[in-house]
Parts: structure tokens; sequence; C-alpha cells
């Protein structure tokens, strides 16, 4: 492999790995909340908060080789 900036063929490879989590949670629940209210009165409201903080979490991860090389620097 050569550099295309100095023409070296003194060039690393190396793998590396993007990975990005993201978290999503719920919230208040108004069809629960309704539901309560009609069973329970004012107190069946609370119903609402069922399930709430629960989230989900993904991870997505990608790899990416990059050239380095070991005379000018240069990435690509």
């Amino acid at each position: 492999m050569v550099c295309p900036k100095c023409g070296s063929e003194n060039v690393n490879t190396q793998v590396t790995n993007d990975s990005t989590v993201t978290t999503k949670t719920k919230g208040f629940g108004c069809i629960k909340s309704c539901l309560g209210f009609v069973f329970f009165s004012f107190p069946g409201i609370l119903c609402g908060l069922c399930g709430m903080g629960k989230g989900k979490t993904t991870i997505k991860s990608k790899n990416k080789v990059i050239h380095i090389c070991q005379n000018c620097g240069n990435q690509w």
C-alpha cells in the first residue's frame, strides 16, 4: 500500500470500532390513566404511571478500516 500524500510504503492499517448507545424511556400512559379513572375514580389516574421509566437500549456498532502513513501521519 502506498501513501497518496508522500508516496511512502511504510503504512500501518488499523480496524476501529465506532459504537453508539441510544436509550428510549417510556413516559406517562394516558390510556392507562383514563382506564384507571373509569374504574377507580381520581386515585385511578395514578395507573398512568405504571411502567413509567422502563426503557429500551440499543447499541449500534460499525467497524472502520483506517490506513496511517508512518512517515507523514496521513490518515485515509
